[in-house]
């Protein structure tokens, strides 16, 4: 069996002891794409992430350099993101591919910060050490263990650490891999990667205290809500593929969502808020959330989330619902395990004011996508694989996982029964955006409204409460955008109930004037 000899090399002219560093920036290439080190501030030219046998180093993937013929320190390189240097030892591991080549070599340099450079904020820069392989370049495939001082001068300072390939003659390229740069991470990605504010940061995550949302936490920064600060509102109907009363109140969920970043700008945390308000349906309907495009696979945990004993879901070991494409959760699996139904004959639970409203209970569920700084296999998560677009919320009608109800032209999941699609009044079969629309006026059985609304009193159809509904819909959205809001002819509030919870208080709504169409 073939074994790759290591050869080690301790660069400078003062050796150091190598020991444990307490703060370091790492590149081992094993994210796999190059796009996602660009996005946590490091820069690459003419070097990418590549599992060629070549130049693999270690795991799955090392960077490798484009040919290298060139003696300039600007046309083969990688560019560290800011960082804080501190005392101790650069290291990494480099080999070449076993062509041929004239000369080959590395060059350790060190770039400034210059605040007057408000587009990179790139000073001048020093070469401080220079590893060169041995000569003769050709069939050179030995895996070489570089470690080079940090300068003294820059310890403390604030920079970024610039390496160079270069050489000339021949084809040979380098292989690099399990770079490790002691300091403090520095760059902001939400700045152009820019360096952080020199302020106080007290979990030392590179984000200054006043600038972050969990100071104290140096695995959390950022909060990121939608549809915003506050709360929306989600609202079905369970009688598809027929159209039904109309009136929109068989499930009425507030939702706000927050995608909690690192300073690396990667999703740590899903919370999900849900304040189930009411339920106008006889029926012991369920609810569930695909995030379309988020491979279950990327999900540590879940938790938060209600089912009785004997549900009709299965679970993988994470909390996610077992065999879908996307990660799934199911908040609940019956509503009345979130609100209690107040008997006495009601049809439903807080749409008839006859009978009462029955208490709001805050439900949070919390999804873990990396933990102490570590994501799962499938590598981490970006705020823009988490948007408005990847919300896809559903209701599940009365125990039956084949009957999904969702947004208008939203997917179904893979439990979906697609036997019903284009019966009754669907119109699901006409199309990719004909999901969940009436096949007549492509009006909807589910909404999402980015704020809270007060919803339907039972039987009463939405189009009675809120008169510009029906114009918006047919409109494709493109008139009466404010068809929600309170003010002018939008609303008749006769026909509507408002469960809200504020201070575990419920604000009962005030009593329709008038009588209530039966």
């Amino acid at each position: 069996m073939k074994k790759t000899a290591i050869l080690i090399y301790i660069m400078g002219l003062i050796a150091l002891p190598s020991l444990a560093q307490e703060n370091t920036v790492e590149l081992d290439a094993e994210w796999g794409d190059r796009d996602e080190y660009f996005a946590a501030c490091w820069g690459m030219g003419a070097v990418t992430t590549s599992d060629n046998s070549g130049t693999l180093i270690s795991g799955d993937y090392s960077l490798r350099t484009n040919q290298v013929t060139n003696e300039s320190n600007t046309a083969t390189w990688i560019k560290s993101p800011w960082l804080t240097l501190e005392a101790g030892n650069i290291t990494f591991k480099t080999r070449l591919d076993g062509n041929a080549g004239g000369n080959r070599s590395i060059l350790m340099q060190v770039i400034s910060f210059d605040a007057e450079n408000e587009s990179t904020g790139e000073g001048d820069v020093e070469k401080f050490d220079t590893f060169d392989f041995p000569n003769p370049i050709n069939k050179q495939t030995e895996v070489h263990e570089v470690t080079v001082n940090v300068p003294a001068k820059y310890i403390g300072e604030t920079v970024k650490v610039f390496i160079s390939f270069v050489g000339s003659g021949g084809t040979a390229r380098i292989g690099m891999d399990e770079l490790v740069i002691p300091g403090k991470y520095a760059s902001d990605p939400s700045e152009s990667c820019l360096p952080v504010s020199q302020m106080k940061d007290t979990d030392g995550d590179g984000v200054a205290d006043e600038e972050e949302v969990f100071p104290e936490d140096k695995y959390k920064a950022f909060n990121n809500y939608f549809p915003g600060p506050d709360f929306g509102t989600l609202m079905f109907e369970d009688l598809w593929p027929a159209r039904g009363d109309y009136d929109f109140n068989d499930l009425v969920v507030d939702y706000r969502i927050n995608r909690i970043t690192d300073a690396k700008g990667h999703v740590v945390e899903v919370v999900v808020e849900l304040l189930t308000r009411a339920a106008g349906a006889g029926f012991s309907n369920g609810f569930g959330i695909e995030f379309t495009g988020l491979s279950p696979e990327k999900v540590i945990r879940v938790v938060g989330t209600k089912t009785k004993s004997e549900s009709i879901h299965k679970f993988a070991e994470n909390g996610l619902e077992a065999d879908n494409e996307f990660a799934t959760i199911i908040p609940f699996d019956d509503v009345d395990l979130v609100l209690t139904h107040p008997g006495q004959g009601a049809l439903g639970i807080n749409t008839d004011p006859k009978f009462g409203f029955q208490e709001l209970k805050l439900q949070t569920i919390v999804i873990t996508l990396k933990e102490d700084g570590v994501t799962q296999g499938a590598g981490p998560t970006s705020l823009a694989d988490l948007g408005m677009e990847n919300f896809n919320p559903f209701l599940i009608v009365n125990q039956n996982r084949g009957i999904e109800v969702h947004l208008p032209g939203k997917k179904p999941t893979k439990h979906v029964d697609e036997s019903i699609f284009g019966t009754k009044e669907d119109g699901s079969t006409n199309g990719a955006d004909s999901y969940y629309r009436n096949k007549e006026n492509g009006l909807p059985w589910a909404m999402n409204v980015p704020v809270s609304i007060p919803y339907m009193i039972n039987k009463v159809p939405i189009t009675k409460g809120y008169i510009r509904f029906f114009d918006w819909v047919v409109s494709g959205g493109e008139s009466h955008t404010d068809w929600y809001q309170d003010g002018g002819e939008n609303r008749n509030d006769q026909y509507m109930l408002n469960a809200q919870l504020e201070e575990n208080i419920v604000l009962v709504p005030t009593r329709p004037r008038g009588r209530v169409p039966r």
